[in-house]
């Protein structure tokens, strides 16, 4: 079966953490294939694009893109249509769609970040989903292309909390 995910999380504009720190799983595969430009020299954790993929025999791959923007600051900015699509999640919030949830409307620098993730194998989506909530609790964000608008712990009762479903 074929998992394909995408979490898009509001938060404060902030370095990003590690590369590594995204689907660790994925960075230990015998056949792996890292890009982005969190490969620039200089750019201090500011990147905005980062894609893994662990390359398996039955092609059936492990793919996590991860694209970030940000409302200012936007100096290694890709040219990529999911980059600036991710825009309109700054205008919702300036519409008042996000009004009710105090973690957001505390944002003064926002950036979304798209986290996209299809694979075959359990075990990899595990990994996605708990680095989901690695980044939910590193940058006090929360998920808005869901329903509740879920914060990190929130996501662990609703995603983690019991570890044999991947649902």
């Amino acid at each position: 079966m074929k998992y394909f995910t995408e979490f898009i999380i509001y938060h404060d504009d902030m370095s990003m953490p590690k590369e590594e720190k995204f689907c660790p799983l994925l960075w230990k595969a015998e056949d792996f294939d890292s890009d982005g430009d969190f490969y620039y020299d200089n750019i201090e954790g500011r990147w905005t694009q980062l894609e893994l993929e662990s390359k398996e025999d039955n092609d059936l791959n492990s793919i996590l893109n991860v694209y970030v923007y940000r409302e200012f600051n936007r100096n290694y900015e890709p040219s990529i249509s999911d980059i600036s699509d991710l825009k309109r999640f700054i205008d919702y919030k300036k519409r008042g769609d996000f009004d009710h949830n105090i973690s957001i409307s505390k944002i003064k620098k926002p950036a979304i970040a798209s986290f996209r993730f299809e694979t075959f194998s359990i075990d990899h989506y595990r990994d996605f989903l708990s680095t989901i909530h690695f980044f939910l609790k590193y940058s006090g964000g929360c998920i808005v292309n869901h329903s509740h608008l879920p914060n990190a712990d929130e996501f662990v009762e609703e995603f983690l909390k019991n570890n044999d479903s991947a649902s």
